[in-house]
């Protein structure tokens, strides 16, 4: 038994190509990039921060895109479909999700699961995923235990949504401005 191992060994070094016969590959240089490439890349400051919503309920999308548009400096994006909720996610970085507790057929909770680990499994840096605020409705079920001592969760609304409560939810993330100042 012991010599079966060293025949195999000795049968794919008669297979591999020899060194003279391997085709010759030119080295490329490294080129360093002036950015630690370990590091999280960084927004860039003059553009505004990202926020995704995911909820089935046309008016309760509107009620949060127009608050945030009024109050923030964020740009909004929307929709009802879960899966298109996804694409979006992959699509470019957001600063926050608003996802609804159930959007169609796939649950909220597990919609920002999936997009985690698709955040933690692309290439370069890893990235974290961003926070997420959960709208539930008056009959949907509790956020788990698990998930709601979560620090990724900012909050869970429940409908009906108080506008005090949402931009309170919000302020760890994005600038809210004053809504008693003009201007």
């Amino acid at each position: 038994m012991a010599e079966s191992p060293e025949r195999k060994w000795t049968t794919l070094r008669k297979i591999a190509p020899t060194p003279e016969s391997a085709p010759v590959v030119e080295p490329t240089p490294a080129v360093i990039d002036p950015v630690d490439p370990v590091a999280p890349t960084i927004e860039d400051p003059e553009e505004p921060a990202a926020i995704l919503i995911a909820h089935p309920a046309a008016s309760t999308t509107r009620l949060i895109r127009e608050t945030l548009e009024s109050f923030t400096e964020a740009k909004v994006y929307t929709t009802a479909d879960p899966l298109r909720a996804f694409e979006l996610a992959l699509q470019r970085r957001y600063a926050l999700f608003f996802l609804a507790m159930q959007v169609g057929e796939l649950s909220g909770p597990m919609l920002y699961e999936l997009i985690s680990k698709a955040c933690a499994s692309e290439r370069g840096p890893r990235l974290l995923p961003p926070g997420v605020v959960f709208v539930r409705e008056k009959d949907d079920p509790r956020l788990p235990d698990s998930l709601a001592r979560d620090v990724r969760v900012k909050d869970v609304l429940s409908k009906p949504i108080r506008i005090e409560r949402l931009l309170e939810s919000v302020r760890g993330v994005l600038e809210v401005k004053d809504p008693t100042l003009r201007g």
